[in-house]
């Protein structure tokens, strides 16, 4: 096996390693610990319009909302709730934010090295003396990505307050953008995960 191929093997098992932990969102989850949801059947939508804009870098595409209140819909149907149309007769109220911002990324690599005599190859940095290969210097590298974020709340329709909050993260790369249906289902997903939390004391 050449020394150049052996770099390429690395260097395809480190960007497999970083699709892995980028592949899924990551949500966090926050609930009235004194509200049973047990009880609860039918849900609506807060209003007409429940996409909120959180802060974002980028202009919002206006087509997300239906295709995520879509989801939710059906997320939640799987889940055995019913939308009506007249939320004052719902037992929940749903509403969700949308927002994005760019991030600064540093990533640092082992350098390969290897070959007869003294040099390096272009880009990895570091310097080798005689015959062999293995790892050289650390490679820092810097790039800037977008961190997409779905955000959940659930409001409890006869008290008028919040009673369920969910948050779904994820650093969105460009096979995101281009399945945008399957990226919503993850983020939809995600935050919906936890709901409902179980009843008060069941984990006790």
């Amino acid at each position: 096996m050449t020394i150049r191929s052996t770099s390429s093997i690395i260097m395809a098992f480190v960007s497999l390693a970083l699709a892995a932990c980028a592949s899924t969102f990551e949500a966090t989850y926050d609930s009235d610990p004194a509200q049973d949801f047990s009880g609860y059947k039918t849900w609506g939508w807060i209003s007409e319009n429940p996409m909120i804009l959180g802060s974002s870098d980028r202009i919002p595409n206006p087509l997300l909302q239906p295709k995520i209140m879509q989801t939710i819909e059906d997320g939640l149907a799987v889940k055995g709730f019913t939308r009506v149309d007249d939320t004052e007769t719902a037992d929940f109220a749903v509403s969700f934010t949308v927002g994005s911002r760019e991030e600064i990324r540093v990533d640092s690599y082992p350098s390969t090295y290897g070959a007869y005599g003294m040099g390096g190859y272009p880009g990895w940095g570091g310097a080798y003396y005689g015959y062999g290969y293995g790892y050289g210097a650390t490679e820092t590298r810097v790039r800037q990505t977008t961190k997409g974020m779905l955000g959940l709340d659930i409001f409890d329709v006869e008290k008028r307050q919040p009673v369920f909050h969910a948050v779904g993260t994820k650093t969105i790369s460009d096979s995101d953008r281009e399945n945008i249906d399957e990226t919503i289902q993850a983020a939809v997903d995600s935050v919906l995960a936890a709901f409902p939390p179980p009843p008060p004391g069941a984990e006790d």
